[in-house]
């Protein structure tokens, strides 16, 4: 029964996709990145653990980040100090404490050198010197702008011109932004409020009064902000699988708005190198990378909190990049920092996107053929081999790159350019050869008709096409043009049968299987190997006997004339237009593009409604019902075959509960037996 199940609610996905639009080599490091069809895979390790560092004396440790001279700046919350630690000569350089400093959680450097932290038990941000002497706090801004706004700074980011960045607790309005001098600018960027279908419902149902009295309408807050040292401003978000790396402009919109920056739900913290490669860190211990564009590049790292092995954590507050590329990871439960050293395989990566943004397309390749020698099946490497051959015009191996990793929306614009530049090269000839055989046929016509050559061939055809059962089939294409004839014919016998509906269904079951399957890669979401034929077959000819069946039922209470053949036979016939277009989809979708879709989804919804409007036509004249009458039996229908879907789902759950509690009982009794 759970097998059943599983293959109907298959099928109904199945359904959905195809009427929808167009439209050290050790586990600690262990590698995930995406393939083709953006599953989680292991890959070879991107980075490996080089440096346990427990001997600093830190404790609950919160925010780091690197100088020029590769010196670390820890938060070291609970000592309340900020620990400069020289990562090229392992020693600590200063330790900067201050009566006004109780709990700092986010550390940050200016241009010139000194150092910002943030404390929100003190509820300020203080500025030290290089050298550690405080030079001066921003506390709450004064300004009635900023109204009763929490102002406890988290996380702080500082950019050239020393104007301030601050995350505070419970801030929903946004990022707050500080002059040097302290005065409040406004929200730099602020997240949006996702609601979810309940709420949706809620907005479009409720008066205005009850809206204002729900609750959990406000946007989830920030984690953490993030200058680079081109002065763009980055910042993690909580809560979301989708957005929670988001890259700002300077209207402080995200430029990652259509951009898959796939990740997890708890991202704490993220840095970003001289490349621009941006390494986000999860609270759980996953380490996520992404390229400058905001594209998934792939992650490690994994949470352990039983044992102490180096390369996972227990819960990691933050993560920051040297001059080297190697990461420094601190785990803020354990209170020691990890350092993490990049292989061959991460550095060809990197090597190969640096090239590619500086304009070296050849050489990019070179490193990306190299990386594809790594590993084979490489998503990245094949987009990035197929960007640059875009760059180089050499779309044809660019769509071949493309279409290995998957990536149908620049394979597509890759189609465009072979498309136009083969349009360009035979157009001509193709309208020449059109015009001439037009002219040819025109010439001729009259000899045609004089010794009517073609008579044997049209004999031939003739007989066949007269043949009962091919006869029958080919009376549907009598129903785009004339349908309300056609039912009439087809109720009265006179022409059609129930072979030939029988024969139509199963064409029309061919043809859905070639539509779900047989596109062009563009427009192929599903993949073969994907599907359960068996819970295809089944679901398909499930739903249409079974909406053949709540029909029949209704009419038979609703002094419906047709009986049980008559509807299987005009259900199959009404089935020809979306059968027709659905094979010209399908050979549509092997010459258009993305630039086209909107083509497709017009033959799409034309076949559905064309096919709608059949039905209903054929209900109305089977059943011999009025327009009240055959709207009411649709609805009837519709009615009908929801209660015995529901009423199915029932009786499989609780045969499935039964059949779970006899074997339990069955398998206690053997076990007792046995024992």
């Amino acid at each position: 029964m759970t097998s059943l199940l599983k293959k109907i609610v298959l099928f109904f996905l199945i359904l959905g996709f195809s009427i929808t639009p167009l439209a050290a080599s050790s586990a600690t490091s262990r590698t995930r990145t995406l393939n083709a069809k953006y599953e989680i895979v292991w890959t070879q390790d991107a980075y490996l653990p080089k440096r346990t560092l427990t001997n600093l004396g830190l404790k609950s440790p919160q925010d780091s980040v690197f100088d020029a001279r590769d010196h670390l700046f820890i938060a070291d919350k609970d000592n309340a100090r900020i620990v400069e630690y020289d990562t090229n000569t392992d020693t600590v350089v200063q330790i900067i404490t201050h009566p006004l400093m109780r709990t700092p959680t986010g550390v940050t450097l200016a241009t010139n050198g000194d150092i910002y932290v943030a404390d929100p038990a003190a509820a300020m941000v203080l500025r030290f010197s290089s050298t550690g002497e405080l030079i001066e706090t921003f506390e709450r801004p004064t300004t009635a702008s900023f109204g009763d706004t929490n102002y406890k700074p988290f996380k702080v980011a500082v950019d050239n011109r020393r104007n301030m960045y601050i995350v505070s607790e419970g801030v929903y309005n946004g990022v707050i932004q500080l002059s040097n001098a302290g005065e409040f600018l406004g929200y730099f960027t602020s997240n949006r409020v996702r609601l979810n279908l309940v709420q949706m419902l809620q907005d479009f149902f409720f008066t205005e009064a009850q809206k204002a009295l729900l609750l959990g309408r406000v946007p989830t807050t920030f984690t953490n902000v993030y200058l680079d040292n081109k002065g763009i401003v980055y910042t993690t978000t909580m809560g979301t699988n989708m957005h929670g790396v988001k890259k700002h402009n300077t209207a402080g919109q995200n430029m990652f708005a259509n951009q898959y920056t796939w990740g997890p739900s708890d991202l704490v913290d993220l840095t970003t190198d001289d490349k621009g490669i941006i390494y986000g860190a999860s609270k759980s211990g996953l380490i996520f990378v992404y390229t400058n564009d905001g594209q998934y590049i792939f992650s490690f790292g994994s949470s352990y909190a039983n044992y102490d092995i180096a390369g996972l954590f227990d819960s990691i507050s933050s993560i920051s990049v040297d001059s080297k590329g190697q990461l420094w990871v601190l785990d803020g439960e354990k209170s020691f920092l990890q350092s993490f050293e990049p292989t061959e395989y991460a550095s060809q990566i990197y090597a190969a996107i640096n090239l590619f943004n500086q304009g070296e397309y050849e050489q990019a390749t070179v490193l990306w053929e190299r990386v594809l020698r790594l590993n084979q099946m490489s998503v990245l490497a094949h987009n990035g081999i197929g960007m640059n051959y875009m760059y180089t015009e050499q779309y044809d191996e660019a769509m071949f790159h493309f279409k290995i990793a998957g990536n149908r929306f620049y394979y597509s614009q890759a189609f465009w350019e072979v498309r136009n530049k083969w349009l360009q090269t035979n157009l001509g000839n193709v309208l020449l050869g059109g015009i001439i055989l037009a002219f040819l046929l025109a010439i001729t016509r009259k000899a045609r008709r004089k010794s009517d050559w073609l008579r044997p061939v049209k004999n031939v055809l003739h007989k066949i096409a007269s043949i009962k059962i091919i006869s029958d089939v080919l009376f549907m294409f009598a129903f785009l043009r004339h349908p309300i004839d056609s039912f009439y014919d087809l109720k009265t016998s006179r022409k059609g049968s129930i072979k030939g509906a029988l024969i139509i269904l199963g064409l029309f079951f061919l043809v859905f299987i070639w539509y779900m399957l047989g596109k062009g890669f563009i427009y192929q979401l599903i993949a073969i190997e994907d599907v359960d034929m068996q819970s295809v077959i089944i679901g398909f000819f499930s739903i249409i006997f079974l909406a053949i069946l709540c029909n029949y039922l209704v009419s038979s209470i609703n002094d419906g004339e047709g009986s049980f053949t008559q509807l299987i036979k005009m259900v199959a016939y009404s089935l020809a237009p979306i059968m027709i277009i659905y094979v010209a989809i399908i050979g549509l979708s092997y010459v258009l593009t993305y630039n086209e879709t909107f083509l497709l989804q017009t033959l799409q919804q034309g076949a559905i409604l064309w096919t709608g409007v059949n039905l209903y036509l054929g209900i109305q004249e089977v059943h011999n019902y009025s327009v009240k009458e055959s709207i009411r039996s649709i609805v009837l229908t519709l009615v009908f075959i929801l209660i015995i879907a529901l009423v199915l789902l029932i009786v499989i759950i609780m045969t499935e509960q039964v059949y779970m509690f006899f074997e339990a009982i069955i398998k206690e009794v053997i076990r007792n037996v046995t024992n």
